[in-house]
């Protein structure tokens, strides 16, 4: 299973304990998209291009690896990283899972996406009329302190997150720990990784959704503010056969607190033969 991580995260930030994984007999895998943690930013110029050149340098992970087929599963940012995947890793990419993503810059077009991600808009409005890649770099410092420590890094999630996803961060031993130590790994090399996922984010995301061929579960949380249910309708309309699960009283860190559940269900579908 390749997972990826949410805005602004890294690999790190995932469950902290990947003795699930290892008992459900799944290799997870959970690399840091570019210009986080350990992975170089995209090459200048990439722009909008960012989806077939993040799924390349995928593609060439994977035949390092020996991975033939494998499970995505997306948390929050990372969904449209794994929406790309799914579209332009062909017969590789064995199923998709959303969890609590966000929606790309065209879904904005729809009123009830409008309305349910309304603390957004002022951003999509703002890249609207700044010099075009400049929106990251005004952006980025709001959402992640840099340089950070762990220290640093546990206030500045623990101001980010109402009483729904404090709740569900503190019913994990040792997620808010593993949580700060992922941000600190983020911006270890700087806001390059932040940067790239404001622009992206702002952007109509450039790939053919009706390329998707792999099952697709979205998962959210009834009580999300961050990524509310109306993304996953939106994904859903836009996906025929995609199944949404919309989780009764989940907030955002769904991905955690339903981990083995998602575990379970992604590695059921990549045992399967492609279609």
């Amino acid at each position: 299973m390749l997972y990826l991580h949410g805005t602004p995260d890294s690999r790190l930030s995932r469950h902290p304990d990947d003795g699930l994984a290892a008992a459900r007999g799944v290799r997870l895998l959970a690399l840091d998209r570019p210009g986080y943690g350990g992975s170089d930013r995209l090459p200048v110029g990439v722009g909008e291009r960012w989806p077939a050149a993040f799924a390349a340098d995928v593609a060439t992970m994977l035949g390092a690896l020996g991975v033939e087929r494998c499970g995505v599963l997306a948390w929050s940012g990372g969904a449209l990283a794994g929406v790309a995947l799914a579209a332009l890793g062909g017969t590789r990419v064995a199923a998709l899972t959303v969890v609590a993503g966000l929606v790309p810059r065209q879904a904005y077009a729809e009123a009830a996406v409008a309305a349910a991600g309304a603390s957004r808009l002022d951003t999509l409005e703002l890249a609207d009329v700044l010099p075009a890649g400049t929106l990251g770099e005004a952006i980025a410092p709001l959402l992640a302190p840099c340089p950070c420590d762990r220290a640093l890094a546990a206030q500045h999630q623990a101001e980010q997150r109402d009483a729904a996803n404090t709740a569900e961060v503190a019913s994990i031993p040792g997620a808010a720990e593993t949580l700060a130590d992922g941000l600190v790994e983020a911006v270890r090399h700087g806001l390059g990784g932040v940067e790239a996922d404001v622009e992206a984010q702002a952007a109509p995301l450039d790939v053919d959704l009706d390329a998707i061929r792999c099952p697709v579960r979205l998962v959210y949380g009834t009580e999300d503010a961050v990524t509310p249910p109306a993304f996953g309708r939106w994904y859903a309309t836009q996906l025929p056969g995609a199944r949404l699960d919309l989780v009764e009283g989940a907030a955002h860190y769904v991905a955690l607190t339903a981990w083995d559940d998602l575990l379970v269900d992604v590695a059921a579908h990549a045992g399967e033969p492609p279609h």
